[in-house]
């Protein structure tokens, strides 16, 4: 596994960069090998974080997902939804999503 360098000087795997949660400015790495992506932004080799949120690594690319998003459903997901109409055939859920 290859290692990121961060802004304290310690150096962080990849599987730690998933659970770690930054504030908009907060340095993620100064290593040039790596991708800005979503929620960041870079000044010369640097990245920084642009979003309050948890830092994802996927090979390469850095982003930071927003810990304040709304709800994008996808086939398959099982939501918690409130009833807003019931008809004979079906009902109307709010889900508080897009």
């Amino acid at each position: 596994m290859s290692s990121m360098q961060i802004d304290d000087n310690n150096t962080s795997t990849a599987s730690d960069l998933v659970s770690r949660i930054v504030t908009p400015g907060t340095v993620i790495t100064s290593d040039p090998a790596y991708m800005r992506g979503h929620g960041t932004f870079g000044e010369s080799d640097t990245i920084y974080s642009s979003v309050a949120g948890a830092v994802e690594r996927i090979n390469k690319l850095v982003s930071v997902r927003s810990l304040k998003q709304r709800y994008g459903g996808e086939i398959g997901d099982i939501v918690v939804g409130r009833i807003t109409e019931v008809g004979s055939k079906r009902w109307r859920v709010d889900v508080n999503s897009r």
